[in-house]
């Protein structure tokens, strides 16, 4: 009995030692607002900032040696009425229950390698050379980056250390199994190569997704304090026979509890048979922090030019500005 008893406090020790070594963390958001569509003339709730509502299971663990093991698991929503965001966005696959990520990895000295569904190399860096938060809210003047998909299940990628601010990304994923049209059994492949350090931070970016279209991306922004400016640069296969420059210039500007966002992007497109179609969009933003985790916000995004699906001059209705009211918190 003696014996017994001591096995299972010598279990019972191991034990806490290996829960002791490992962590688990929730972390998310909620983002609810009212949205009018200029073109189109509606008024909707929903989320704004098409990342935001979700939560997010992290756990780490600790293998000693310098080496651990992270699981990450992303699900994300829709608050107005609690769908599942993007919902049906992928009609060709089951609808998938963690769809913005999901992925495991091994880290260490070397770097790290992850496995799973996660944002692509150039997806990845994007965002963060704009101050919607690269395609949050009606204000944003992102450039998009890779047409379908941003990110690429059964994907395997490696991430370097940082060498003095400078890190790098490189990719490839199975073919099948891709949200594309025609469910391409092209392998997608990416990689970037990333400068942070101080107030300057640089990025170079590739990508080549399901259906062989490549994307280039050159990306910027220099903090001075008293503002942010931002650039980002994309040239863009979107088709067999179409081509996309992409250019946004922006910046974020703190006064007190307030930043004010002001962007303007940029695409010309060289359409088939000849021709370009060329769309200018402004954005402006204000937004108000309330605390390090909550703010009430308000933006307007405005499109001129041409229709890049046409190559004819946008309509005075699709020239109409749309804007939001609402309110982001995280946790």
């Amino acid at each position: 009995m003696k014996k017994s008893l001591l096995a299972l406090a010598v279990l019972g020790a191991f034990a806490s030692a290996a829960s002791a070594q490992s962590s688990v963390k929730l972390s998310g958001g909620v983002d609810l607002g009212v949205i009018r569509n200029g073109p189109a003339k509606t008024w909707t709730m929903g989320t704004s900032g098409s990342s935001s509502s979700n939560f997010a299971l992290t756990v780490v663990e600790d293998l000693g040696g310098g080496m651990n093991v992270t699981a990450y698991m992303n699900h994300r929503f829709n608050p107005n009425n609690g769908t599942i965001s993007p919902g049906g966005a992928n009609p060709a696959l089951a609808t998938p229950q963690f769809w913005r990520n999901s992925w495991i990895q091994l880290g260490g000295a070397f770097g790290a390698v992850r496995m799973g569904r996660y944002l692509n190399p150039l997806q990845e860096y994007n965002g963060g050379y704009e101050p919607w938060g690269g395609g949050d809210t009606v204000g944003n003047v992102h450039t998009g980056g890779t047409v379908v998909p941003a990110r690429y299940n059964n994907q395997i990628e490696y991430r370097s250390p940082s060498f003095g601010g400078l890190s790098g990304l490189a990719s490839i994923a199975a073919g099948e199994d891709q949200v594309a049209a025609g469910n391409s059994s092209k392998r997608p492949v990416g990689f970037g190569l990333k400068y942070d350090a101080g107030p300057l931070s640089a990025a170079f970016a590739y990508d080549k997704n399901p259906l062989g279209f490549k994307t280039l991306g050159l990306y910027g922004k220099y903090n001075f304090g008293v503002a942010t400016p931002m650039f980002q640069y994309e040239r863009a296969e979107i088709t067999s026979s179409l081509d996309d420059n992409r250019f946004s210039i922006s910046a974020d500007v703190p006064f007190g509890a307030f930043t004010g966002k002001v962007g303007v992007l940029r695409i010309k497109r060289d359409l088939a048979g000849g021709g370009s179609a060329s769309q200018t969009k402004l954005g402006l933003g204000l937004w108000y922090a309330m605390s390090k985790r909550t703010s009430l916000y308000t933006d307007m995004g405005k499109p001129s030019g041409d229709n890049l699906a046409t190559g004819v001059g946008l309509t005075s209705d699709e020239k109409k500005a749309s804007f939001d009211v609402g309110i982001r918190h995280s946790f």
